[in-house]
């Protein structure tokens, strides 16, 4: 019989655990009928020492199938809940899984546990996948995409252009190519301190346009994210001029908000979003370009239809 050394092992060759991420994580909750118990998970937040990330649901569209355009309603309060969420963390941490009422009443935090994962976002998009059903779980791009996330850990991206780019592809598929590259992945843009990028989310055959969702719950971050897409409207619009373009295009800044007397506004939020949108408004006129507030994407997907398409072929139902 051939003798088996054992040999002795030391601890650095166990797995090590120390680089994990540890921290606190919490599903939150979307109730889109007041009253009913029937709820649906859109996003898990997760908290450490090391940062914070909300995995937010990427399939949002599948409530249509029970809601039809009521739909966008919820998906709106869910947009809306999960900015708040994300102000309310990078505030006071952790603790703001258990204090404090999200602005809707249909969202809700639901119960915290302990975990650990190789990073927050890793952390949530885990046990995002385990309970959504209003989730499609991706595997991270690269290492350096892995390296963006960290640095962004914690940002809710805007997904209109998204919602928007899912209804043209309904309407009017052959438009859908007009639209960014990532958008149509799916795929969340990140800006690199390193180099300058001039990002449009719809650069088509007579139009030229970014989308933005403007809420109040976080309008100055909201405020700060439109004036960069408008930012980047200008310089594309005056690299267009320089190149001398035998067709001039349209260039707008889209936004998607609640109608003034939505029931989902209060008096004092409803008086924030005009004088918002009203400075918006007069800086998109100095610049020289279009600024316009719509409140369904439906209505922003008419708009692109009808400027693309002669009005009698840009019908939509």
């Amino acid at each position: 019989m051939v003798g088996v050394m054992n040999p002795k092992l030391s601890p650095a060759q166990f797995p090590q655990t120390e680089a994990l991420f540890q921290g606190r994580w919490a599903p939150v909750y979307l109730s889109p009928i007041l009253g009913s118990p029937e709820r649906f998970v859109i996003a898990v937040a997760a908290v450490g020492k090391a940062g914070f990330h909300i995995e937010a649901a990427n399939a949002l569209k599948r409530l249509e199938c029970l809601y039809g355009r009521a739909a966008e309603t919820a998906m709106f309060a869910a947009e809306v809940a999960l900015d708040e969420l994300n102000a309310a963390i990078a505030a006071r941490g952790s603790a703001a899984l258990t204090e404090g009422a999200l602005v809707f009443s249909g969202v809700n935090i639901g119960e915290v546990s302990d975990g650990e994962a190789w990073s927050p976002r890793h952390l949530a998009r885990t046990w995002m996948s385990a309970l959504s059903s209003l989730y499609r779980y991706q595997v991270v791009e690269s290492t350096e995409d892995n390296a963006a996330t960290q640095s962004d850990a914690g940002v809710v991206p805007d997904r209109l252009p998204i919602l928007v780019l899912d209804h043209i592809n309904e309407i009017a598929p052959s438009l859908s190519n007009y639209f960014h590259e990532d958008i149509r992945l799916h795929r969340q843009r990140r800006t690199s301190s390193r180099v300058a990028r001039i990002n449009i989310d719809y650069n088509g055959g007579k139009l030229v346009a970014n989308f933005a969702t403007l809420n109040t719950s976080t309008q100055a971050q909201g405020v700060d994210r439109i004036k960069r897409k408008m930012f980047d409207l200008t310089v594309r619009r005056d690299e267009e001029a320089k190149a001398s373009l035998l067709e001039a295009r349209l260039h707008e800044m889209i936004v998607f908000t609640p109608p003034r007397n939505s029931p989902l506004l209060n008096e004092k939020q409803s008086e924030r979003l005009d004088e918002a949108l009203g400075d918006l408004t007069e800086q998109s006129g100095r610049e020289g370009f279009g600024f316009i507030a719509l409140h369904d994407v439906h209505d922003i997907g008419r708009r692109l239809l009808s400027t693309e398409r002669p009005p009698s072929v840009a019908s939509i139902n």
